[in-house]
């Protein structure tokens, strides 16, 4: 009886570390994932700002073609009237 007790305390104690041990990896996880959370906002503002940019980039031409090709078309209206 005595020997059952015994081992049965020993697997408690095995269990008890064991769950200290997936305690400590528990914790250690969950804070990888909060910097890793951290580290994707900042690059979605990195990638938001870069596509801004990006945009802007795009919008200049296109804002300039349009004026171009406002006035290429009033100068053909004109010689075509004369």
């Amino acid at each position: 009886m005595d020997d059952h007790l015994n081992q049965l305390q020993l697997e408690h104690a095995k269990l008890m570390t064991h769950a200290d041990l997936a305690r400590k990896s528990l914790s250690e996880l969950h804070a990888q994932v909060c910097e890793l959370e951290e580290e994707v906002q900042m690059q979605k503002l990195v990638i938001s700002k870069n596509t801004e940019g990006k945009r802007e980039a795009i919008r200049r031409p296109c804002f300039s073609l349009e004026h171009y090709h406002s006035g290429y078309q009033d100068l053909r209206q004109l010689l075509h009237n004369q």
